[in-house]
């Protein structure tokens, strides 16, 4: 299968589906991480054409960890909204990786970026395989049965996953994922008061109890006519 992460920001795929991602990988399944801004609004003290530099590079090196394809959205960060352009670029990434299975931000999550984006993923889908949308620079795809999986959100604020994936044989290599985000470390602390790597693994551990395991990601099945499909996807 296809599997596309279309994520906000760097260090979003790590948090949330690093682990379900690696399962992905480890059965040969083709992954692709998608990150639509360009993380350059993350700190206080580096400016954006420096720090947009840095967050891509650590992408690459975590999307190397993982054997996936990396694609970088380029809008700028804080700036994610649904109208025609993003939509048209949300639209193009579908085409261009023709995914079976779609696993971007709960509608509901913290971030305007992350709702936004849920929001471009739900409208983009049925337009991914109409040849004539005018403006895309990629052919159209198959329409498929494409299912969408819902993020997590952080602490699970507001969020019941209805899927659950044991991610307790790659914990190790999400880890290794999320350190490759340095800079993320102290940014976070500061604007957020977060140890990163504590929320990582309380979060894992946490939907681990849920899912019976050790370590687990949560994922919300989009239902919905014409973006669902009757069978399980994940790992």
């Amino acid at each position: 299968m296809n599997i596309l992460a279309l994520v906000a920001h760097p260090d979003d795929a790590e948090i949330l589906c690093a682990g379900t991602l690696a399962r992905y990988a480890a059965d040969g399944h083709r992954v692709t991480l998608a990150i639509f801004t360009d993380g350059s609004m993350g700190d206080r003290e580096v400016p954006p054409a420096v720090l947009v530099e840095t967050r891509r590079a650590e992408a690459e090196a975590a999307a190397a960890l993982l054997g996936a394809r990396l694609l970088w959205g380029g809008i700028v960060d804080e700036h994610v909204f649904p109208d025609a352009d993003q939509r048209r670029r949300v639209i193009d990434l579908f085409r261009e990786t023709d995914p079976d299975v779609i696993l971007t931000h709960h509608p509901q999550d913290y971030h305007p970026d992350h709702r936004h984006l849920a929001q471009l993923v739900f409208d983009s889908y049925f337009q991914k395989g109409l040849p004539f949308i005018p403006d895309q620079k990629q052919p159209a795809c198959r329409f498929g049965e494409t299912q969408i999986y819902y993020l997590d959100t952080i602490g699970g604020i507001g969020c019941l996953p209805t899927e659950y994936v044991d991610i307790t044989s790659v914990m190790d290599l999400k880890r290794r994922m999320l350190r490759c985000h340095r800079s993320q470390f102290q940014a976070m602390s500061d604007l957020a008061r977060c140890d990163l790597e504590q929320l990582v693994e309380i979060q894992s551990r946490f939907r681990g109890l849920a899912g019976g395991c050790a370590y687990a990601e949560g994922f919300t099945r989009l239902d919905s006519w014409q973006r669902g499909t009757h069978r399980r996807l994940l790992p």
